[in-house]
């Protein structure tokens, strides 16, 4: 910072003696202590003020390019870079598939619907109730 010496300190450490005199001395130095600390007090606020500005500015700036980024200008941008013939988007997209599929199961679902239970099931329907009161007899009365 200041670039004193010895000598120089000694030269002002004499003049002081002389001017202010060994009997105030003392409250002089104390005096341009606390003006020094304030004096860094301030310099050390404006420091740190002048770092806050600069944080804010940065935060902008940031905040102006994640916004960019949001923007659907910024999709077209990437889509353009990857995908400049589009035939990744072509062979990503499944819509047709997926409509062919809903399109058989909405025919397969109305196809059970409106189909009558066949004679197969009837039969083994009935069968099933048989065996199914045939054995509840058997728990109801064990010694049939």
């Amino acid at each position: 910072m200041l670039d004193i010496g010895w000598t120089e300190i000694a030269i002002i450490a004499i003049l002081a003696i002389l001017v202010i005199g060994p009997k105030d001395l003392p409250k002089a130095m104390r005096s341009i202590a606390k003006i020094i600390g304030k004096t860094k007090a301030m310099m050390r606020e404006f420091q740190n003020n002048l770092d806050e500005m600069i944080k804010e500015t940065e935060l902008d700036e940031v905040k102006k390019q994640i916004q960019s980024l949001n923007s659907p200008d910024f999709k077209n941008k990437i889509l353009e870079t990857v995908d400049k013939d589009g035939e990744i988007a072509k062979a990503m997209d499944l819509s047709k598939e997926a409509s062919d599929f809903n399109k058989g199961m909405a025919d397969i679902n109305k196809s059970i619907a409106e189909k009558p239970p066949s004679n197969e099931d009837k039969s083994s329907s009935n069968q099933d109730a048989v065996k199914n009161n045939t054995t509840h007899n058997k728990t109801e009365n064990p010694s049939s």
